[in-house]
């Protein structure tokens, strides 16, 4: 399965693992890997590609990272949670996604990331909202 990648851009690297600590945290989103550390001409590149307009402001933390759900469902939670970032979801479909899968490996992993710990309140939730999930495609558990 292909995962859907947010592109982080930001002031710093420390914003821009806040930003992705909340896509966790408020998103119910689960970062895959770890995230990497693109250069800022690609991010630019990548921005443009998928927004369709150049970049209006300049960032000096440019971070990627692979996601679990759906780029309607990541879109849908990233409006409601509002992340101290500039955050683009980046479709499996897409060209970009394409070029940042192949240049994967040479991006420097970014330091310092880890994901929050969920408490037993989230987790109870998250699994309620999965059944739900489960249920509402017709779907039982095993």
């Amino acid at each position: 399965m292909r995962n859907t990648i947010v592109l982080v851009r930001t002031d710093n690297f420390q914003k821009a693992s806040v930003a992705l600590a909340d896509l966790v945290r408020y998103g119910g989103m689960r970062i895959r890997g770890d995230p990497r550390i693109i250069p800022p001409a690609l991010s630019d590149w990548a921005f443009e590609k998928v927004s369709g307009e150049k970049p209006r402001k300049r960032f000096k933390a440019h971070v990627v990272a692979q996601i679990d759900l759906p780029p309607r469902k990541a879109i849908g939670r990233l409006m409601d949670i509002h992340p101290p970032a500039h955050v683009l979801v980046i479709p499996p479909d897409s060209e970009v996604w394409e070029e940042l899968m192949r240049l994967w490996g040479s991006f420097e992993k970014l330091r310092g990331f880890h994901p929050p710990k969920r408490t037993k309140a989230e987790e109870v939730r998250r699994k309620r909202e999965k059944r739900r999930e489960m249920e509402e495609q017709g779907l039982e558990e095993f």
